[in-house]
């Protein structure tokens, strides 16, 4: 809860949802007549390399959860950084339910995706944000990203 909801910070009527389905659909995305929400799209979820076309049907989920950010440092930030976090679009995928539900608030060291292709970029973009955040990270985390990262990707 610390961290709010889907930000609409321009005011107009489009949460970050809403206007991140609208910004990476394949095509013109479908709204709903009075704007403010999508129903309809064409987006490839990166975790599983799907065609996903109904808005209902996707969830965006957070690349770093709330929760493992939470428990490495963003207790500590303002709202407003939370906030901005939670709805930064680098930190957000457009993915099936299921599977962000299956997700839930692990990272890439207890979840990977079931698409093979994405999975390094799935660690490096993970890592990324981290690091953009500066986000506490143990030692002991750390050398199972690298090592994670080595055996997934073939990176020394």
């Amino acid at each position: 809860d610390a961290f709010g909801g889907w930000a609409d910070s321009d005011g107009d009527c489009q949460n970050t949802r809403h206007e991140l389905l609208i910004a990476r659909s394949l095509r013109p995305a479908e709204l709903r007549t009075d704007g403010c929400l999508v129903l309809m799209g064409s987006w490839i979820d990166p975790y599983s390399a799907e065609l996903q076309r109904q808005a209902s049907e996707v969830d965006i989920d957070h690349l770093v959860p709330l929760k493992f950010a939470w428990d490495h440092g963003a207790w500590d930030w303002t709202a407003d950084k939370m906030a901005q976090f939670a709805n930064d679009p680098t930190n957000l995928v457009i993915t099936q339910k299921s599977l962000n539900r299956s997700k839930g608030s692990d990272g890439p060291i207890d979840w990977l995706p079931p698409n093979n292709a994405f999975v390094c970029v799935y660690i490096d973009e993970f890592l990324t944000v981290v690091e953009r955040y500066s986000l506490t990270v143990l030692i002991d985390e750390l050398d199972e990203f690298e090592a994670l990262r080595s055996n997934m990707c073939n990176k020394e």
